[in-house]
């Protein structure tokens, strides 16, 4: 307030002294020393109104200059709230938090080297160095399962279907390492997954361990993001799942084409080889028109194919291809093993345009020498599935990947997640030679239709809700009763951090 008072003085003064330096050269200097009391007076009364009038022109400068900023002060506090609200609408929420994420990612540290650590959650719980990187994820499926016939001998449940936890990070930036568990009890330990891989070069990284083997789109795809609740009933039957060994993979010609080939024990899960021979996984995956400018509506065009082969010995005995509702259809006797080579292979497809997917495979099996040591067959096993689905919230279709809703669920917001629509036909075919040998029991064919719904309140939390009706060439026998179909409804929510 000071000053303000002090720079109006000063400007009065300055208006003042210019106003009688510029009078002075123009007026009768004898006169004015022989001039009347009076009109000095009246001069001097003259120059006060001239300062008086100054006076009043600086002070309406000051008000209009303070009604200026009054109004820009309450324009950026108008704007300010305006961004407030915007920042909290669940559609802005998401880039605001991957803006974020950038910016922690990207900012320069002061702290020494051995000292620098970032800890982050993004799609799970980072701790972060220069070149180390260690994430903690997890996550969980609930389910209930509900058998609409009325005569079917299971009962209708609820289930945890799967629990895991994932620890997996980088060391010295080109050493990847995953160690991945279920935390409910399952007969060949609780690790799903275990193993080191150098991942300098895209082109080819190597990875050790207890791993995924590259067989079947549906089966390298994780169970989290499958369209429905249970996978088709031929990846079930024929994939080979985890397994210990080696394998090298990469993507090459511009990420155009994927490829894995991988030698393993061929025993699956946490179990040692009983042949020395290895099983054999090959899979390569190419998009055509990945970079297409012209045909950029096929730029998520994915064909390909699957191959694995090995001289194993295998107990059969339990094992089973069922429904969705994990009904067996056919079956294996018990003291049946396979002591021969078992080779698989399959085509696939997969197409994503907008808020469209489809996916497609074809899968064959030819078991040699199925047998008890009294009788003896090969068995082939076949089937195909195909699955179309179509987000009707109108969000991009991801590959493997949670939807991320333009709109997370929250009703005061007018915000209701993504829902997506999904239906399948399915078919597996086996050979009767088993069944009539008594090695096996149940049918030699099975189809089901399938219809369902997924819905994402947000990209962390998934429900789901499926319809299938399932047939069979002949009449299966369930703990006593006979079936020639079923009717289930599963539903299924999900969370993962």
């Amino acid at each position: 307030m000071k000053r303000k008072r002090f720079h109006r003085t000063a400007c009065v003064a300055f208006w003042g002294v210019a106003m009688i330096c510029c009078w002075l050269p123009f007026s009768d200097v004898p006169a004015f020393a022989q001039g009347s009391e009076q009109d000095l007076r009246e001069r001097i009364e003259q120059l006060e109104k001239m300062m008086l009038e100054q006076r009043r022109i600086m002070d309406a400068y000051e008000e209009e200059l303070r009604s200026v900023k009054e109004e820009l002060n309450r324009q950026a506090a108008t704007m300010d709230e305006k961004v407030k609200a915007a920042a909290k609408k669940p559609e802005y929420q998401e880039y605001l938090r991957e803006i974020m994420q950038s910016i922690r990612l990207t900012e320069k540290v002061e702290t020494p080297e051995e000292k620098r650590l970032r800890t982050l959650y993004d799609e799970g719980f980072y701790l972060e160095g220069v070149d180390d990187q260690l994430r903690i994820g997890g996550w969980l499926q609930a389910d209930s399962r509900w058998f609409l016939d009325g005569d079917h001998p299971e009962k209708d449940t609820f289930l945890v279907r799967r629990a895991r936890l994932d620890i997996r990070g980088v060391l010295e930036n080109h050493w990847g390492y995953r160690l991945y568990g279920t935390l409910i009890g399952e007969r060949n330990g609780i690790l799903q997954e275990g193993w080191l891989e150098y991942r300098k070069y895209g082109g080819l990284r190597i990875r050790a361990g207890q791993v995924l083997e590259p067989f079947s789109l549906e089966a390298v795809y994780s169970a989290r993001w499958t369209d429905f609740i249970e996978r088709a009933m031929i990846v079930n039957a024929l994939s080979p799942q985890e397994d210990i060994g080696i394998m090298a993979f990469g993507k090459v010609y511009q990420d155009q084409l994927v490829w894995a080939l991988g030698f393993f024990n061929g025993q699956g899960r946490n179990e040692d080889a009983v042949v020395d021979d290895k099983d054999v996984t090959l899979r390569l995956v190419y998009s055509p028109f990945l970079h297409s400018t012209s045909l950029s509506w096929l730029n998520n065009l994915y064909v390909g194919g699957s191959f694995s082969t090995g001289n194993n010995e295998r107990d059969l005995s339990g094992t089973e291809f069922s429904t969705q509702a994990f009904t067996p259809f056919f079956d294996f006797e018990p003291g049946v093993t396979q002591d021969d080579r078992l080779t698989r292979w399959g085509l696939e497809a997969e197409y994503l345009y907008g808020p469209f997917n489809l996916k497609t495979e074809y899968l064959s099996g030819h078991f040699e020498t199925v047998g008890n040591g009294n009788e003896f067959a090969d068995l082939d096993v076949n089937g195909f599935y195909l699955n179309l689905g179509y987000i009707l919230t109108g969000e991009n279709a991801p590959r493997d990947l949670p939807i991320h809703p333009r709109s997370v669920f929250d009703p005061s917001e007018g915000g209701w997640g993504a829902w997506q629509l999904m239906g399948r036909y399915q078919i597996l075919t086996t050979d009767e030679e088993l069944l009539d040998l008594g090695l096996a029991t149940g049918t030699d064919r099975a189809q089901s239709a399938t219809v369902g719904l997924n819905w994402f309140p947000n990209r962390h939390i998934r429900f789901q809700f499926n319809y299938d009706h399932a047939w069979f060439q002949d009449e299966i026998t369930v703990q006593g009763v006979s079936l020639d179909s079923e009717d289930t409804f599963t539903t299924r929510f999900l969370y993962d951090f």
